[in-house]
């Protein structure tokens, strides 16, 4: 009998990483080229007064009390408000931004009202909790281009139960 010769058979072990490279090389400049870069904005804000340390203010400072101006956003009409400041209220339409012409009389009152208080720089914005982000981000806008740029942001409550069970059932 005859042995057969046994071949062994020489297997290539070598990684072959061109290829891979050269995908590589031409993936990154096209996922580069397609990310999305976002420039973030930052609105600054500040917190609303606290009660007792306004009052310290109120006992340092005895001449004139603050304006305390605030913009409350509620069902159908926008109302200005402050110390000194005779209650303006501007038509509201109940969708989500400011109209042009709420806008602009907005803008108006608040421009006269920082006129006529020329140290005035604050302006709180009191808002319901149903309010829209994009109304109150437009709120924001209009009275920072009336010359009131530290804009603090409060939330009003929410309507009573009772407000509420009313129009509720005229839905039905």
């Amino acid at each position: 009998m005859r042995r057969r010769k046994q071949r062994k058979e020489l297997v290539n072990t070598d990684l072959k990483l061109m290829p891979l490279m050269n995908i590589i090389i031409a993936l990154i400049p096209m996922l580069l080229l397609s990310a999305v870069f976002l420039e973030v904005k930052v609105i600054e804000t500040s917190l609303p007064r606290d009660a007792d340390a306004s009052a310290a203010a109120v006992a340092a400072e005895p001449a004139t009390p603050p304006l305390d101006l605030a913009v409350h956003v509620r069902g159908d009409v926008y109302v200005i408000e402050g110390h000194g400041v005779a209650p303006l209220l501007v038509p509201r339409r109940s969708a989500s931004a400011p109209d042009s012409a709420a806008t602009q009389l907005l803008s108006q009152a608040l421009r006269a009202i920082a006129a006529s208080h020329p140290g005035t720089s604050e302006v709180r914005i009191v808002a319901e909790s149903r309010t829209r982000y994009q109304e109150v981000i437009a709120l924001m806008d209009v009275a920072r281009g009336a010359g009131l740029v530290n804009a603090a942001l409060e939330g009003a409550g929410d309507a009573a139960p009772s407000d509420v069970a009313p129009a509720a059932a005229e839905g039905m």
